[in-house]
């Protein structure tokens, strides 16, 4: 059985701190959240994809060649786990410029997805339940 608690312990801490940022923007502290959220983000897209990809390996019977990344977010909108591939595209190209290249204008840009990306992570959740995947 495919295991989906480390993405709901990410998806959980992620929304903890994003909520956490929401309540401190006038706060000192504000560039700490607003990082921690970075970092929060970042795991739990990966969390998700190396899940899904998984969930396509052994329920699916996907080949790893197959496994491309932009593959891997079609496969989920074709499987029901998202509604939009091109959301999680997004997020991974925006996990990228951050991760790789660290740009405080980039990285703040990335707090503004985190409330679509909760929401897209949550449906993949709440459709991993319902798949029998657990």
């Amino acid at each position: 059985m495919i295991e989906s608690k480390n993405l709901e312990t990410a998806y959980r801490t992620l929304k903890e701190c994003y909520d956490d940022y929401l309540k401190n923007l006038e706060s000192p502290l504000i560039d700490y959240i607003a990082d921690s959220c970075v970092k929060r983000f970042e795991y739990t897209l990966e969390t998700a994809w190396k899940l899904a990809k998984k969930i396509f390996i052994q329920k699916y019977g996907k080949t790893e060649q197959e496994l491309t990344m932009n593959n891997i977010f079609r496969f989920m909108q074709g499987y029901g786990y998202t509604q939009n591939w091109e959301h999680w595209k997004d997020y991974y190209q925006k996990r990228n410029d951050t991760a790789h290249e660290y740009n405080f204008v980039k990285s703040r840009k990335l707090i503004e997805i985190i409330p679509q990306f909760l929401e897209d992570t949550k449906y993949f959740i709440d459709k991993l339940g319902t798949s029998g995947v657990d």
